[in-house]
Parts: C-alpha cells; sequence; structure tokens
C-alpha cells in the first residue's frame, strides 16, 4: 500500500511513498488551489479568512483501513490539509486564519480532477444602539400577509408590500449600500410597541449579508441614518458573530416615561396609590393584544420605581422603572384583570396609556465586552 506525501505524514510515514491510496493522488494539486485561493482573496476586502475542506467519502473509508494497520501516530488526512492549506495559504497572502474569518475558502477535492476552490464572503456583523424617535416605525420588517411582500395592485397595503416602515430598514438599507451587500438583518435586545419610542437607546446587532467592503466609515452610515429624522444610531462597532447571541437573549430592566389618561380626575389619593407599586410584584397573563402569538402564560415582574412626575385632572406623566419584559401598558390598564394588581385598579379609576416611551435601559455591561474587544 503506498501513500501521497500528505497522507504518509498523517499516518507517521509508515508507508512507502507512490501513487495514494487515500486520495487517489488528489491532493497533488493542493499547491495549485492554494495559489487560486490566493488570487481570489486578493481582490476582497479581508482581513481573515477560514476554509472548509471537501473531500469524497470513499477517502474516509480507506482511511480507516489504513488505520487498521495499528499506526500508532495517525490523524484524520482532513485534520491535517486543514493545517497545511491555512498556514501556506497565510504565507500567500499575509491574512489572518481565523474561523470566522472575513472570507471563507472552499477546498473541494470532490469535484473534477484537480478539485475547486471556491470564495464566500461571511457575514459582517456590527452592533450599535438605536433611538426610535417616531411612533408609527415596527422594528423588523412587516411584510404584507395579503400579498406577501408583492405590492403590485394590493388594496391591504396600498401596494407598499408592508404593513410598516421599519428600524430595521432605516439602519439596513444605509450599511447595504455602504457594504455592496445582498441583505441585512436586524437583532435586538427586545423591541419596543409600533407605536412607542425610545430615547433611551436599544442594543442591536445588525448581520450584513454577502458584504463586498468590510471596511466602512460608521460614523458617515451614522449620519446617513439620522437623515430620515426618524431613528438615529451610536456606539457602532464591528463584532463577532457571538454577540448576537449576546444581546438578543439579554435581559434588562428599562425605565419608560407613560402618558396616561384617566376616566376621572386624580386626586392625592390615587397618585399615592399609584407610588404604592414601587416594590411590588405583579402577575401579568400573556395580554390580549399579544396572545395570539405568545403562550398563555402567568409571569412574575418587579416594578423596581414608580412616581407621578406630574398630573393635571385626569392627565398624568408617570415614569415607571421595571424587570425586563413587563407589560406596561398593561400595568396601567390592567387589560381586563389580566395584570394585577394595576394602576387601572388601585386607583378605582380607569386608566389608558396614550403614550409610551423608552428613557433608559439598564445594559450597561454590553460596554465592558465591546472594551474588552471580545466581540472584535
Amino acid at each position: 500500500m503506498n501513500l501521497c506525501a500528505t497522507c504518509n505524514s498523517a499516518n507517521d510515514t509508515q508507508l512507502r511513498n507512490g501513487d495514494c491510496y487515500i486520495c487517489r493522488n488528489k491532493i497533488g494539486s493542493t499547491d495549485k488551489m492554494i495559489e487560486e485561493a490566493a488570487q481570489l482573496l486578493a481582490k476582497e476586502d479581508a482581513q481573515s479568512f477560514s476554509i472548509s475542506t471537501m473531500i469524497d467519502k470513499d477517502w474516509l473509508t480507506r482511511e480507516e483501513e489504513v488505520w487498521d494497520l495499528k499506526i500508532e501516530k495517525c490523524q484524520s488526512i482532513k485534520n491535517k490539509l486543514n493545517w497545511l492549506i491555512s498556514s501556506n495559504l497565510h504565507k500567500a497572502t499575509g491574512l489572518k486564519y481565523n474561523v470566522q474569518g472575513d472570507c471563507r475558502i472552499i477546498f473541494d477535492y470532490s469535484k473534477g480532477e484537480r478539485g475547486e476552490v471556491r470564495l464566500e464572503r461571511n457575514e459582517l456583523f456590527i452592533f450599535g444602539r438605536y433611538k426610535k424617535l417616531v411612533a408609527g416605525l415596527s422594528q423588523s420588517r412587516w411584510l404584507c400577509s395579503a400579498c406577501e411582500g408583492k405590492g403590485e395592485g394590493c388594496a391591504s397595503c396600498s401596494g407598499k408590500g408592508k404593513n410598516y416602515e421599519s428600524v430595521e430598514e432605516r439602519i439596513g438599507e444605509p450599511l447595504k449600500m455602504a457594504t455592496g451587500s445582498e441583505d441585512y438583518v436586524l437583532h435586538a435586545s427586545g423591541r419596543e410597541d409600533v407605536d412607542a419610542t425610545n430615547s433611551a437607546g436599544r442594543a442591536f446587532v445588525i448581520e450584513i449579508k454577502n458584504p463586498v467592503k468590510r471596511k466602512i466609515d460608521l460614523g458617515h452610515v451614522a449620519a446617513e441614518i439620522a437623515k430620515t429624522s426618524e431613528v438615529s444610531v451610536s456606539d457602532l462597532a464591528i463584532v463577532n458573530r457571538g454577540f448576537v447571541e449576546l444581546v438578543t437573549e439579554s435581559h434588562f430592566d428599562k425605565s419608560y416615561a407613560a402618558e396616561v389618561e384617566f376616566e376621572k380626575d386624580l386626586d392625592k389619593d390615587q397618585i399615592s396609590a399609584v407610588e404604592s407599586l414601587r416594590g411590588k410584584t405583579i402577575i401579568q397573563q400573556t395580554p390580549t393584544r399579544v396572545a395570539h402569538r405568545r403562550a398563555n402564560l402567568d409571569r412574575p415582574r418587579k416594578v423596581k420605581e414608580i412616581m407621578v412626575l406630574d398630573h393635571r385632572k385626569n392627565k398624568a406623566r408617570i415614569k415607571i422603572k421595571a424587570e425586563a419584559g413587563t407589560y406596561i401598558k398593561e400595568l396601567i390598564s390592567g387589560d381586563n384583570g389580566r395584570t394585577r394588581p394595576n394602576i387601572s385598579e388601585i386607583t378605582n379609576n380607569k386608566a389608558i396609556c396614550k403614550n409610551l416611551e423608552v428613557v433608559e435601559i439598564d445594559d450597561g455591561f454590553l460596554d465592558y465586552f465591546l472594551k474588552q474587544k471580545i466581540g472584535n
């Protein structure tokens, strides 16, 4: 049994060199494939690369037959190839090898006599915080269900193809243009209602698909986003894929400013009753307005701070700091008894939230990760 030099070195050079029993001499094209890969990378706006090797299943079968010879120091030929390719491609290009590299080079030994080399651009991930300055924007793109986003001739969406404009589009479109990408997806830490605003700055990571350019002026992009006067962004930074989970799986206490209208004029006792909720735990059954898309559960949530900032007759402005996941509108209205206690109940004065603004989000620990460059 003979092996090529590479397959033999993976098996402690215990067999004769010659026509390779494992790879059928296909690994001999590796140097040429690395040269092709270097040429592909030279055309890209990349600082790092990852690799993927694809081999015929028959190689694995024949490799195990070699291992049956009881060779003591042997390793997988795929591992050997990955090390060989990554080190030589680094030398040829000067780019860093990284499992989350800017581009992925696929070395496909199963294609043709000499194999095939392909390049795929990995996603670009950008962290930031957005402020939603106007009501009426959804967070994510919301396609019209009637026409499935086609728009033309649809009476339901007046031909727009969507129910609302979105924060995702306001951020994503300027980045799509700056990077020459195909598409984008916004991953955020929670969301506010369509009719609510956010002056606090909500953490997000936007995933840019197939970016042609990766070195972009984030300050310029932020300025472009701000031109609409609907959304602004800050703290933009390029991060790695792991930041998506860090942001979306973290839960933060939030403070809100709610403009509340009561059925009757407020008195001092009712104001005291509202503020008596400070430190109390409420039970919230899944709100009626989201029951069609959320499990019907009872959720305990703590009201950490609550203060009536000002009031006039039957109207009040109330600041509420609550545990992550608290439904503020239902805390005010009671949602027909699905949230208890609630402001309507304890004041014996039917209340409704007329305007809601997120004014503070306790997400400062994310800055630690950014400063440590864990995401870079």
